[in-house]
């Protein structure tokens, strides 16, 4: 297990190392698919922060305020929908501020700049007696019942 870490982590750190957009590549992909899909949409502004967006025959209700959107992905990606990237085209302001700091490239990067460090042969150990005193015994096998303990 501690292998498989060592080795994710390398490999994302280096992702995050050679991706040079605001955010994570994973991320600015997802953006790019967003943006794509935001250039077909009509937007009519309702107040500053509350738009309408319309899509052939279908309406969302965006609020760039709150960061929510009608369709629901908004809030839950915490990454600019199709309907918030057209709202944010209308009104000439860019995704920056709309996206959640973890999927930024700065925070890859500070998250996999802390190395899983390998451990040396388990004769090199120095576990504390206590521990090494320690009994742990294998499960009974015995099936519970639902509901009791």
């Amino acid at each position: 297990m501690r292998t498989l870490l060592e080795r994710w982590t390398k490999e994302k750190l280096l992702k995050a190392k050679g991706t040079f957009t605001f955010l994570g590549y994973k991320f600015n992909k997802e953006l790019e698919k967003n943006n794509t899909l935001s250039q077909k949409l009509r937007v009519r502004a309702s107040t500053d922060h509350i738009h309408t967006v319309i899509d052939g025959v279908k309406r969302y209700i965006m609020c760039l305020e709150s960061k929510k959107c009608s369709c629901g992905q908004f809030q839950l990606d915490e990454l600019p929908c199709a309907h918030a990237l057209a709202v944010l085209r209308h009104k000439n302001e860019t995704y920056e501020n709309y996206c959640s700091p973890y999927y930024t490239r700065e925070s890859l990067l500070s998250t996999y700049e802390i190395p899983v460090n390998p451990l040396p042969d388990e004769s090199k150990w120095n576990v504390p007696q206590h521990i090494t005193d320690e009994v742990v015994n294998p499960p009974t096998g015995e099936k519970r019942q639902p509901g009791r303990p």
